[in-house]
């Protein structure tokens, strides 16, 4: 007889189908513009730290919009914030596709990540409240392959796009995201609601930081100490309300704060990586951009079909072990990946495989720790907060390679690099405690909301 406790319904596999389609839009947005930054930089005569800010600035209001749709999920239900965040997407997609200057490229796609924010928050939310534990890892090995695959494919797709009918057609696939509002109508569950305080001032002083900290990346350093100070300020702001934007005590939870430092560095690795291959293809090859982007389908793929495996072994063996064997596949890639100017396009395309299988894995892992070490009141935040920091990390990914580019930094050295910032999060797995669950009064569906979805 089969195990209904690691076993998944049809109706857990419908809702899980939904949130990967969303998934991809909101992924394959930020990555299938990665091969279109040399034709923007050259239509509006951009440096590459300011062209980045194409994918870096979208990361970031990703990142903060993930903080606001936690807290948002505690008085609208999970379908209003769906359908009001693709509402944004949509307009913002058609802004972007008639604009005629960088401003108004950068205004679209401000607005596409206002609506495109609401994805992977309200999704891990999902995630931690209607599923088991004991099948939690492989539904969020499903999210990270999801993931991995836009990470892949999106390049593909946006360079064939790109290179066929033009940078701004990008902007009408994003807006085609409409289509997916049958299925939330009909798939995604709601939950039970209480009219929480939301905490203005505090979403303010903590957008502000974060926006004024990567400005200093790409524009000037002074702007990084600025955002360290309000973001100082509005640590001691929190721990001062009632009912603060982020829970200074969520913060102070030593285990939960190291597996966000993990998250933040996957990601940064993952985005950075994204963005920097096109670039030295374009510069030691010689590319044209959609064979460029034809390198990170075998990475995607691998990665891809890897997904469910990997949350399967997180739920058998331990999050621990998938996370510190998924550091080495990626620090050992950007290794071998740091002497790719001596090697051919195939052989590249096939060692991105591995940083690509490692910071799936490291996404896969992390997410399961986050949701062993918090309580059941905790969670929702909890999972926004994990979102937003890797959120946070994609967002530093390409600011931080575009500024070591403008600096004339060597190719090499960028990848050595990367991989020393792959084995810091390593040393932090070393010190992060998996926990036995603390939520498994939790099942995949409430008997009214399976028949909301079966009808």
């Amino acid at each position: 007889m089969k195990d209904q406790s690691v076993s998944l319904s049809k109706n857990d596999k419908k809702l899980i189908g939904t949130l990967c389609i969303l998934i991809v839009y909101a992924k394959i947005n930020l990555t299938m513009f990665n091969l279109a930054v040399p034709s923007i930089s050259s239509a509006f005569s951009l440096s590459t730290s300011q062209v980045s800010w194409i994918m870096a600035g979208y990361t970031v209001i990703l990142a903060v919009g993930a903080g606001v749709y936690s807290k948002l999920t505690g008085r609208f239900s999970f379908k209003f914030l769906y359908v009001v965040g693709l509402l944004l997407f949509t307009v913002g997609s058609l802004f972007g596709f008639l604009a005629t200057s960088f401003t108004q490229v950068m205004i679209g796609r401000i607005i596409q990540a206002t609506g495109a924010a609401a994805i992977s928050p309200l999704s891990y939310g999902i995630v931690t409240r209607f599923f088991r534990s004991s099948i939690r890892g492989r539904v969020l090995g499903a999210l990270s392959a999801t993931i991995a695959f836009a990470s892949g494919f999106g390049p593909v797709f946006g360079g064939f796009v790109e290179e066929y009918a033009g940078w701004h057609a990008l902007f009408l696939v994003s807006g085609s995201c409409l289509l997916v509002l049958p299925f939330i109508f009909k798939y995604i569950p709601d939950a039970a609601r209480q009219k929480e305080p939301f905490d203005i001032a505090g979403m303010v002083l903590f957008s502000s930081g974060i926006t004024f900290f990567m400005l200093g990346i790409t524009m000037n350093p002074f702007l990084c100490l600025v955002g360290l100070l309000v973001l100082g300020a509005f640590w001691i702001y929190i721990n001062k309300v009632d009912h603060p934007f982020i829970s200074a005590g969520l913060l102070k939870k030593t285990y939960y704060r190291r597996t966000l430092w993990i998250a933040f560095i996957t990601f940064l690795c993952n985005t950075g990586l994204t963005f920097f291959l096109p670039i030295i293809m374009k510069s030691a090859f010689s590319m044209p951009t959609s064979e460029i982007g034809l390198l990170m389908i075998p990475g995607a793929l691998a990665a891809t079909l890897l997904g469910s495996a990997i949350g399967l072994w997180s739920d058998r063996y331990g999050s621990r072990r998938v996370l510190k064997i998924s550091h080495w596949l990626m620090i050992g890639g950007f290794i071998l990946l740091s002497f790719s100017s001596k090697l051919s396009p195939p052989v590249i395309a096939l060692l991105v495989i591995l940083p690509m299988i490692g910071t799936n894995g490291m996404l896969t892992a992390s997410g399961k720790l986050i949701s062993l070490t918090l309580d059941q009141s905790e969670l929702g935040m909890g999972m926004g907060i994990f979102t937003l920091a890797y959120l946070l990390g994609g967002a530093f990914g390409p600011a931080l390679v575009g500024r070591f580019i403008d600096l004339n930094m060597s190719f090499e050295m960028i990848y050595i690099i990367l991989a020393v910032i792959g084995l810091v999060s390593f040393l932090l797995t070393l010190f992060v405690q998996e926990t036995k669950d603390k939520t498994d009064q939790t099942s995949s569906f409430s008997k009214k909301e399976e028949q909301t979805v079966s009808n």
